[in-house]
């Protein structure tokens, strides 16, 4: 196999997803998931909730997959891993100029590859582009919400027109997303169907110098968790796919900035004595120490990053420790409950969904797993 395409493989299959996503993107991995390293700490009080939602789609052959931003990087990567699958791709991106290139990593003149240009911003082009695909192909079965953009610009320095574009892209273009192929999904409740998002590890963690991109990656896994409890019911399965430094276009995001949205001065931070973009800097240089990029995936139903050995020594400690945080910020209080009988509120209550509990016992029961691929 080509490095190419062993390339493509190895970001796919460095993702072991969600219980509704194992039959989506878990065949397309590489390799074997390893147990973790280090024991993992026991979970206590979390009651028996039943099993997690089983994966709603069995085969990918003849399934249709729409992938915005899915001209260059990991989603055209996504998108010719699916089409490898058996499925119909169409490539959505926000204007033409790299279709022609995409294309050519497919066979010419293939009927199960389409495009569509789509501003994922604009609320009423979903239901337009959703109603073309349909046209062509027939209703949508996978959704990869995976256009997103990045600037450098933290929550105070940032502008106001940074915010609001990166808001735009990587959080209400998702949302669309799902609020508008949900209801068209949920309308054919006998076709197992599947919903991703494709976020950052800024989504789980903070501390670049990049704090406008992170909330919004932050929001799109919480958009993501959110709705894996919404449809643990339903013929819909749901992933949020999270990618460490991976080399892709991003750091040309300011190319396709909407010229309302433009700042009066844009400027890059610098070194003294650059003058090249500091993310683009950043990119290349980890591009030369790293021959293959790792992605990782958060489990929509628990609080630990799920992925591949290589991703869990990288990230793992980081998210341990968000997730020690979380609990050590907490205060419990017991007596109330204790001293006024049939007066407090019972401990599953604070579960909210059962998912959370249903992961834990998911990834213990199958951390040990052979994905085929390369």
């Amino acid at each position: 196999m080509d490095e190419q395409n062993l390339n493509r493989r190895q970001i796919l299959g460095g993702a072991v997803v969600s219980a509704g996503a194992v039959a989506l993107l878990g065949q397309l991995g590489s390799g074997s998931a390893q147990a973790a390293e280090a024991t993992q700490p026991a979970v206590a009080n979390i009651p028996d909730q039943g099993p997690a939602q089983a994966p709603p789609i069995k085969s990918i052959k003849d399934k249709v997959a729409y992938i915005t931003g899915g001209s260059s990087g990991i989603g055209l990567g996504i998108a010719r891993a699916l089409h490898e699958q058996g499925a119909k791709v169409v490539i959505g991106n926000l204007d033409d100029k790299q279709f022609a290139d995409a294309l050519k990593m497919f066979p010419p003149n293939d009927p199960r590859v389409a495009t569509v240009v789509h501003n994922v911003m604009e609320r009423d082009q979903w239901e337009a582009r959703a109603d073309e695909i349909e046209k062509k192909f027939g209703p949508v079965d996978i959704l990869v919400n995976n256009a997103g953009v990045g600037v450098q610009a933290g929550v105070l320095n940032g502008t106001y027109n940074d915010w609001e574009w990166l808001m735009g892209v990587n959080l209400w273009g998702p949302i669309y997303g799902c609020k508008t192929f949900a209801a068209r999904m949920r309308a054919r409740p006998n076709a197992g169907c599947h919903i991703v998002t494709t976020t950052s590890t800024s989504g789980v963690l903070v501390g670049l110098p990049n704090g406008i991109y992170a909330v919004t990656k932050i929001a799109a896994t919480g958009l993501m968790e959110q709705l894996r409890a919404d449809l643990r019911a339903t013929n819909i399965g749901t992933s949020a796919l999270i990618p460490g430094i991976t080399q892709t276009n991003i750091s040309q995001s300011e190319s396709h900035r909407p010229d309302a949205l433009k700042n009066e001065r844009h400027t890059q931070r610098v070194r003294p004595g650059r003058s090249v973009p500091v993310r683009q800097r950043l990119l290349s240089g980890i591009a030369r120490r790293i021959r293959s990029p790792s992605v990782g995936s958060w489990s929509m139903a628990s609080s630990t990053t799920i992925c591949s050995s290589a991703r869990r020594r990288n990230t793992g400690q980081g998210v341990e420790a968000r997730g020690y945080a979380m609990i050590e910020s907490m205060v419990f209080v017991h007596a109330a409950a204790a001293e006024h009988p049939g007066r407090g509120i019972a401990a599953n209550r604070y579960l909210f969904t059962p998912i959370y509990a249903q992961e834990v016992t998911h990834r213990r029961a199958t951390r040990k797993r052979d994905i085929k691929g390369v």
